[in-house]
Parts: C-alpha cells; sequence; structure tokens
C-alpha cells in the first residue's frame, strides 16, 4: 500500500517535445507544356517508396513552361523523406509509360539516379529535411 502511495507522488516523465514542421519549397526546371499537373509524390520509408497509395500527394496546376515552384507544407524537421515529381502532361492521372514500360512524361527526383538500369530505391533519393538547406533545384527529364 505504501509503494502505491509512493507510486501516486513520483512525478511523471515529461511529455515528448511535438515534432516541429515546415514547409519545403521545391524548385522544378524543364516544364516543357504549359498544360497538365505537376504531381508530388512525397514518401517516408522503403516500404511506402513509389506506391502512390502510400504516398503523400501534392498537386499543383501548370500554367506556363520553364521553371515553377511547388509548396509541400507540414514536413517535420530531420525526418528522411523521398521525393518523385513527374508532369501529367494530358491531366489523365497517370505517369504514362512507353512500351517497354519507361516514363513517357517529365520526371524528376529528389536526388540524381544511381542506375538506369532498374528502380531508384528510397535510400539513393531520400534526405533529412532541414528548412534551412532545402533541396537543389530538381529538373524534369
Amino acid at each position: 500500500m505504501l509503494l502505491l502511495i509512493l507510486l501516486l507522488f513520483i512525478p511523471s516523465a515529461p511529455a515528448p517535445a511535438p515534432a516541429a514542421l515546415a514547409t519545403l519549397t521545391l524548385h522544378i526546371e524543364n516544364v516543357r507544356s504549359s498544360s497538365g499537373t505537376l504531381w508530388v509524390g512525397i514518401y517516408e520509408s522503403p516500404a511506402d517508396f513509389l506506391d502512390r497509395d502510400k504516398a503523400r500527394l501534392v498537386y499543383q496546376p501548370v500554367h506556363g513552361t520553364g521553371a515553377t515552384q511547388v509548396r509541400i507544407d507540414k514536413l517535420v524537421v530531420g525526418r528522411r523523406y523521398a521525393i518523385a515529381v513527374f508532369h501529367d502532361e494530358n491531366d489523365n492521372g497517370e505517369l504514362d509509360t512507353n512500351l517497354v514500360g519507361l516514363p513517357a512524361e517529365p520526371w524528376a527526383f529528389s536526388r540524381p539516379l544511381q542506375s538506369w538500369l532498374r528502380k531508384p530505391r528510397f535510400e539513393e533519393m531520400s534526405f533529412v529535411f532541414d528548412p534551412r538547406h532545402g533541396l537543389p533545384s530538381l529538373r524534369l527529364r
């Protein structure tokens, strides 16, 4: 009984501080068509990488060629993310591919490809989000 009473008066551990959230502004270059939509997939782990159903999706209509920016709000500072972008030029909601399965619409990743012979891996494309440093411009291919 005495132990129970003592436990009631022992202070509990402080609650962890809430995660700091910030906005990432993606600079996207080489937009070749002034129609369609830019789709950005944000991935948090190898298990969800390039899985549309598991991605956090952000989209933005395209209104001009050249360069544009896309804001991604509420990213956790210090968390690892990977980003994939594609320009849905015909606005069908899908990344169109050619006969051999390669993208037929412009695309980019958060890091340079390590190999053209396989799909990229989360570990190769990911970065630790720090709003003070951002990402280099992503150039659509």
